[in-house]
């Protein structure tokens, strides 16, 4: 392009030249009159290619991989901003200002274009060092789960005192009587008892539902019934669970809900091991230990007249209280870990979450426990787009603690504590393993000295 002669006219030249985003200035029509040299680099064509030609035509030479920003702004009248990728492969930002006369008259377009491809693939690696922190991060907790006993996940002090507790009634066949909060895993503990025993061999371990089995057939389910017992009963008749558990355990879960006119029948069972069938007459002996769970206040429904003081003293023989999940906050992590590896090999994903993600679920209370972590961490893994959960993927919630998750991230004393619990105990459980705190140091990455420093610190 000719410049007319006037004063500074170089100096604006060599401001123009020198400028380290791309510039084009084009008339009203997109015919091009004047192309910088950053603007010549960034495109990858020299300078003719520009002369004198019309912004369509390099936009139909497929230089851009989607439309012009010029032409838009050429087209509405107004400033436009958005991302372009070259052929060449460099992503920019372009900003395409159209220039009015003093009629409001479109007379040129300037665009001005800069250069974020370092950027781009500085987010990339960003990104992907995330990815792999995370990832390993995970892994690292995930050594400890891999040692816990029998497939409980834990790393808590109480419940640690539980599986031992339970290792060592386990043998037996006294009744146990298993309380908490719904969630906390109850189930998971019932089982461990039965596959502590001597009946894990010789009988099954049956789970029923108290509250889940309609009261008009309560009785005919747990103690089975004859042929012709009532209308619609099958014609052999039918074994109810006290004979499917026969030489193994019951698993009685939410007993508080077992109505109360059944609840002399029940303890007759517990008591003499034996009973009859609905609509039989022949007494059946089983050998059948008895795993209960509620997470009511049984102590109170005796007080009201709502449960049988004999029959809670016949489940009440070794009582287990089970703790929440948010009194056992360093089982979070372990427990994502688990459910994560889960998640991901049944929908075929690489899911994992950030630091600070992790941070927000273990600081948070959850109110429905194990089962609600379980819950949230497979719908991260359906519903996040990213490979890599974030703290702006993570659902907001405000119940019982009027606190939502987001705000959690900022409680230094929680994240604090969370990690020097994770850490203790994942350095308990490699000295363990290896047999050594050298052999332990060099798998964890930090060199001997550290690890007796914070074995120190953590009173180990």
């Amino acid at each position: 392009m000719e410049y007319t002669r006037i004063p500074d006219l170089e100096l604006y030249r060599t401001i123009v030249e020198n400028f380290h985003d791309g510039i084009l200035a084009m008339n009203q029509e997109g015919k091009i009159l004047l192309v910088n040299q950053s603007m010549l680099k960034l495109s990858g064509l020299p300078r003719e290619a520009y002369a004198g030609r019309n912004i369509r035509d390099i936009v139909e030479s497929g230089i851009f991989q989607k439309e012009s920003v010029t032409l838009r702004a050429i087209q509405e009248k107004q400033t436009v901003t958005d991302f372009q990728q070259y052929q060449n492969g460099r992503t920019v930002l372009v900003t395409a200002i159209p220039i009015f006369d003093g009629g409001n008259r479109l007379i040129r377009v300037l665009s001005i274009t800069h250069d974020i491809t370092d950027q781009i693939i500085m987010k990339k690696k960003v990104e992907e060092i995330e990815r792999l922190s995370a990832k390993y991060y995970m892994e690292l907790l995930s050594l400890r789960q891999h040692h816990s006993k029998r497939g409980i996940i834990t790393a808590n002090r109480m419940m640690k005192e539980i599986i031992d507790l339970i290792h060592h009634i386990g043998p037996t066949d006294s009744t146990v009587l298993l309380l908490g909060e719904s969630g906390v895993g109850k189930d998971v503990l019932a089982r461990e008892i039965h596959e502590t025993s001597k009946r894990k061999d010789s009988g099954a371990f049956i789970k029923v539902n108290c509250g889940a089995i309609p009261k008009d057939l309560l009785e005919s389910e747990f103690f089975g019934y004859d042929t012709g017992a009532f209308t619609g009963a099958k014609k052999d008749g039918k074994p109810g669970l006290f004979e499917l558990a026969d030489q193994g355990t019951l698993f009685l879960d939410e007993i508080g809900e077992f109505p109360l006119y059944l609840q002399a029948k029940l303890l007759s069972v517990l008591q003499d091991q034996q009973f009859t069938r609905v609509g039989g007459t022949k007494v059946i002996q089983v050998n059948v230990r008895i795993v209960a769970a509620t997470n009511r206040d049984l102590e109170s429904m005796v007080l009201r007249g709502e449960f049988r003081e004999d029959l809670y003293y016949r489940l009440n023989v070794i009582p287990i209280q089970t703790p929440a999940l948010r009194e056992r906050k360093d089982d979070i992590p372990l427990l994502i870990g688990h459910f994560l590896q889960n998640f991901n090999e049944e929908y075929n994903k690489n899911k994992s979450f950030t630091m600070d993600a992790m941070d927000i679920l273990c600081a948070y209370h959850w109110p429905g426990n194990i089962r609600e972590l379980s819950n949230i961490t497979e719908r991260l893994v359906l519903t996040t787009k990213n490979d890599v959960i974030e703290p702006k993927d993570l659902p907001i919630a405000k119940q019982h603690t009027g606190v939502s998750l987001s705000k959690l991230l900022r409680n230094e004393d929680t994240k604090s504590n969370l990690f020097k619990s994770v850490e203790k105990n994942l350095i308990q459980s490699m000295i363990q393993r290896e047999g050594s705190i050298r052999k332990a140091a060099k798998v964890l990455g930090v060199s001997h000295t550290t690890l007796i420093r914070k074995m120190k610190k953590h009173g180990l």
